[in-house]
């Protein structure tokens, strides 16, 4: 495999303040919800930092860390409200100096966005009257001499987080929330005294009264950072002008570096943790304007997620360090493995949210890394007794069950039907991008750890018998359900496995129904190639030159796969329309992703028709029966029944009895993404 250019850049030390990082990467803060009731660090936490700091990252931030501990952003918010916190964040300064990085937690007061109302009933405060983003009940505005003594509490969190071994800290002042970032923009400080919005010495009067406080109490050798928007991107919010104003203000102050974000707070942090619409390094302009009027450190952070894309940058001195968040979710070892210049080690974030969405049932993890929170509770050690173990199967679930058993000294035979690796994921690949990197890092995991991999092969029970294996673990994946519609052996009906099979090079007769005579030999001919050589990527690109589709298209089916299929064909100029039989697109996936479809969608002008019952397929379209029980024609030269995945145990129920061990994982146990492959992989290979 070959080297990828040095990250010199990268890994060149530099201070903020007195406090000096062995290279610029910065591990963000992102809120996990891991801490205690009492709201102190916990086991789980630890090992989840520790982590991170063993891969090579430079500086950790913590999560928001409230002054008062009756105001938490978060029920698990860890707080410095008390002297009593210090013993426990000694432990974790220690732990995580022991590997060389540095660490500060970041500091706040989350005022209007407190979840005190809900806890006991305490009211949120704020600059003015503002309903929460998350819970929607309303603050109650701060009088002056509150306004001073919540500037105390910070100084005071401060000595104690200095105590207690930490290097620095961060506050945060941007996206329009938390109480700082909400004296900063006019959106929620509606004040007309002298902390009002109106003018700049306003809106940054509560800033530099923290500051001061906390330098009285801190010292003014201990550093502070601050987070910002460099631009809020909405009416009404503060401009990257109004940034380039204050920053030198708050720099003169006593902050030692600037940690430019973007955007405002809402319910699904949009503007914030964002999708892949977002492109790459979304906040580099920002960043390099606060740079230009500033002689102290600027950090970037926001989908800076590939090392060399980071160098560039810090090159191009459009910042000076580069914050990741859900990169080091994805891989810890992310810096130590960029550093030696082993891209191909690096286990790619695919953008997929779950991070956040996991988050509505109150503990973080991770999609592609199932160990991720879990660091002190599953571990890939050396099994004690090397194992004969067979996958079947090579998509998601497969690929890593034998990557980590071939890890933990396991003798590994991997089965998979089809002429590739990958399964259901390289459809997936194919309609989202950013699934592609996951897939080619679990491919290149396979082909360097010592796995026998058979390509093309059914695996049937005999087969496994044959084998003789200690332990089968059986991912064969879900089978795809097509509803029963009259009409739907027309010519343009497809189903979801017919143009999965045509995207792979496989000429199946449900997949080449619809084709002419010469498309049909093209196939033939092509199949083998494609069915051995053809990527994602490529599949993509040739869509762009052909598919077997008309102008109008009607995709039939409301799980993700239909969703994603819909703006894959939207984007390659169908007009298409989205027919589901349930209530929501996409119940598979959380809040924040389903929203970000729901706006994609939208963009792409995709008409969407739930709650629709499929009646009839006919030579102008496809007739569905809506809610009211009015019947609908939505016209379409073309029909994708994309049908819904279900349980298919077939083999696993087969070979049960007839092996010592025997498990199945992924999609034949029910439908579960990326995410449950991957954590039923991880969960069955480190107890064998």
């Amino acid at each position: 495999m070959p080297r990828r250019p040095t990250l010199e850049k990268l890994f060149t030390p530099i201070r903020i303040g007195s406090m000096e990082l062995r290279n610029r990467l910065v591990m963000a803060p992102m809120t996990t919800d891991y801490a205690s009731e009492e709201g102190l660090p916990t086991p789980r936490l630890l090992d989840y930092l520790e982590a991170r700091a063993r891969g090579g990252v430079g500086l950790i931030t913590l999560e928001a860390s409230s002054v008062d501990r009756r105001h938490r952003e978060v029920i698990h918010s860890m707080h410095f409200s008390d002297d009593d916190v210090i013993p426990m964040h000694r432990e974790l300064t220690d732990r995580l100096h022991a590997h060389g990085a540095r660490v500060q937690p970041q500091l706040v007061h989350p005022g209007p966005d407190s979840m005190s109302p809900l806890l006991d009933g305490t009211p949120s405060v704020g600059p003015s009257v503002n309903p929460s983003y998350l819970t929607g009940h309303p603050s109650r505005e701060l009088d002056v001499d509150e306004i001073h003594e919540i500037a105390g509490l910070f100084g005071q969190a401060a000595r104690r987080v200095r105590e207690a071994g930490y290097d620095g800290i961060e506050l945060h002042a941007a996206h329009g929330y938390m109480l700082i970032g909400s004296f900063l923009s006019p959106l929620r400080n509606r004040r007309s005294d002298e902390y009002g919005a109106r003018k700049l010495e306003g809106r940054l009067r509560f800033a530099l009264e923290v500051l001061q406080s906390i330098r009285a109490a801190a010292g003014e050798d201990f550093p502070v950072t601050l987070r910002i928007s460099g631009y809020e991107r909405v009416p009404g919010g503060r401009s990257i002008e109004d940034t380039q104003r204050i920053a030198p203000i708050l720099a003169r102050a006593g902050v030692a570096a600037f940690h430019v974000s973007g955007g405002v707070i809402d319910r699904y942090v949009t503007q914030i943790v964002t999708g892949s619409h977002f492109g790459s390094a979304h906040n580099e302009a920002a960043a390099a304007a606060v740079k230009q009027v500033v002689d102290v450190p600027v950090m970037l952070v926001g989908r800076v997620h590939d090392p060399w894309l980071a160098e560039r940058l810090l090159r191009e001195e459009r910042a000076d360090l580069i914050a990741m968040g859900r990169p080091l979710l994805a891989d810890p070892e992310l810096p130590n493995s960029a550093r030696m210049g082993l891209s191909h080690r690096i286990r790619p974030c695919i953008s997929c949210q779950h991070c956040i969405d996991s988050m509505e049932r109150l503990k973080m993890s991770c999609a592609v890394n199932a160990r991720s929170g879990l660091e002190g509770e599953v571990a890939f050690e050396r099994a004690a007794l090397p194992r004969r173990v067979l996958v079947v199967g090579a998509g998601a679930a497969g690929l890593e069950a034998a990557r980590v058993a071939a890890l933990r000294g396991h003798r590994v035979v991997l089965v998979e039907r089809q002429r590739m690796l990958g399964g259901a994921l390289r459809l997936a690949a194919t309609v989202h991008p950013e699934n592609e990197p996951f897939l080619r890092y679990l491919q290149e995991c396979v082909r360097t750890l010592p796995i026998e991999v058979r390509l093309g092969e059914e695996m049937t029970p005999a087969g496994v018998r044959a084998l003789r294996p200690d332990v089968a673990i059986v991912a064969t994946g879900g089978c795809v359900v097509t509803p029963e519609i009259p009409g739907s052996d027309r010519p343009g009906v497809f189903t979801g496995a017919g143009l999965r099979a045509l995207l792979e090079g496989r000429n199946s007769a449900e997949g080449a129904r619809p084709l002419s005579p010469w498309q049909r030999i093209a196939l033939r001919g092509l199949a083998p190639g494609l069915s051995r050589f053809a990527t994602p990527a490529l599949s993509r690109a040739l869509t762009r030159l052909w598919m077997p589709l008309g102008r109008r298209v009607a995709v039939a089916g409301g799980d993700l796969a239909a969703v994603e299929l819909a703006e894959f064909l939207a984007c390659r100029g169908r007009r298409v329309s989205l027919l589901a039989p349930g209530n929501r697109l996409a119940p598979e996936v959380g809040g924040k992703r389903r929203s970000e479809h729901m706006d994609r969608l939208d963009k792409l002008g995709v008409p969407v028709h739930t709650r629709v019952d499929y009646r009839e397929i006919t030579s102008r379209g496809i007739v569905v029966r809506q809610e009211e029980g009015v019947d609908l024609l939505v016209e379409a030269d073309s029909v994708i029944l994309a049908g819904e995945v279900e349980p298919d145990t077939k083999l696993f129920d087969a070979i049960e009895a007839s092996v010592p061990e025997a498990h199945a994982v992924g999609d034949c146990t029910g439908l579960g993404l990326i995410r449950k492959a991957t954590a039923d992989a991880v969960r069955v290979a480190c107890s064998i």
